[in-house]
């Protein structure tokens, strides 16, 4: 007796193109990404297509950044870069044109194909491991009992005690020596000391921050915008002694940290200080200080590229559909409420099935 209703509800549910909750979708899409072999290109092509088809151009955008920050980093500078580049094309591409004409367009199937399995082929590494920081470093003067390292030239260039709390200076000089002494953990440990720091502070007195000199964008003050002088000081002292060469890639990295990007998350650009100081630790000892080809096979990339147009197709034989804000709107939550009912909703879904009979397919389609 209730069936009836039950299927308008569930026909009235918010899904993608190809009939995916959102968040299922862009999962799926950033699984495939980590996976390795030709079903899992032809998975990340199509859920690509069917996430960009949705309405979820900028939430792809963010994906491959997050992609790029989190999993490769270091050990392929030169993707963010190619990034910068590529994503500004497409958004000119969607100034241009239409959504939908350019949904079907072949140059735009290519420029997607061509992002993802870049992004499929580049080397990887894991997430930067973040170290702790207790709360007792926070309290009774504990940055001046600890503190030892010599200033330098780059502080005494950097820090203005017209506006910067002596505390900048302080740790500001230790992270400096983490940094010539090639200690990561060391350097991020105080990255994220005077983030917390500063959070700290504005707690305490409602708003106050480290320091009242404008460093960043828009006249910001976040302490953020003194490491990245920091780093951007000690970069070019190293290249001055020719001792790394990344000019164009540190660049990039420190105009994603200042907003560069407005659809990298705030935690995401953080990271980026993180990796831009990987870079100061461990470049100069390298043989070669510089930053490696981006792509080994250019080959491979430019077959599975040239398949491309078909996932697209694929996914634009299914109608418009037509509650695009709420589907855009999930897929920037991914479509998550509460751990507890999530759990709950990827134990019911059908999506596993769905996603099981795809790669029965893809496989099929692959070994043709």
């Amino acid at each position: 007796m209730n069936t009836i209703p039950d299927l308008e509800e569930k026909e009235q549910q918010p899904v993608t193109r190809c009939g995916y909750k959102p968040g299922d979708s862009l999962r799926a899409y950033e699984a495939a990404l980590l996976e390795s072999g030709a079903v899992a290109s032809g998975k990340a092509l199509h859920f690509s297509a069917d996430i960009l088809c949705s309405g979820g151009y900028d939430i792809w955008v963010r994906a491959l950044w997050e992609f790029a920050i989190d999993h490769v980093g270091i050990v392929s500078p030169r993707l963010f870069v190619y990034l910068k580049k590529r994503i500004y094309e497409l958004d000119e591409l969607f100034k241009k044109y239409p959504e939908e004409g350019l949904y079907n367009s072949d140059e735009f199937h290519t420029r997607v194909g061509e992002i993802v399995m870049v992004l499929r082929e580049v080397p990887r590494r894991p997430k930067l491991n973040w170290p702790k920081v207790g709360p007792e470093t926070h309290m009774n003067g504990w940055i001046k009992n600890v503190a030892a390292a010599s200033e330098t030239a780059i502080i005494r260039r950097v820090w203005k005690a017209e506006g910067d709390m002596t505390v900048l200076r302080l740790a500001g000089s230790e992270y400096l020596k983490a940094i010539t002494d090639g200690s990561l953990e060391k350097s991020l440990f105080w990255i994220k000391w005077l983030f917390d720091e500063e959070a700290h502070l504005r707690k305490e007195t409602k708003g106050a921050t480290l320091t009242t000199i404008a460093r960043g964008p828009t006249g910001s003050t976040d302490v953020g915008h003194f490491i990245a002088a920091l780093l951007a000081e000690s970069y070019k002292e190293l290249a001055t002694k020719n001792m790394i060469r990344m000019a164009e890639e540190f660049q990039v990295l420190l105009d994603l940290w200042r907003g560069a990007d407005s659809r990298i998350s705030p935690s995401s650009r953080k990271r980026v200080l993180g990796i831009m100081s990987h870079i100061l630790c461990e470049v100069p000892r390298w043989k070669v200080p510089a930053a490696p080809a981006l792509i080994q096979d250019p080959v491979q990339v430019s077959r599975a590229v040239s398949q491309s147009g078909k996932f697209f197709r694929e996914v634009l034989s299914n109608p418009v559909i037509k509650n695009r804000a709420v589907v855009i709107k999930l897929f920037r939550s991914r479509g998550l409420v509460d751990t507890a009912t999530r759990k709950k909703q990827e134990k019911q879904s059908e999506f596993q099935e769905k996603l099981d009979a795809y790669d029965q397919a893809m496989n099929a389609y692959m070994n043709k």
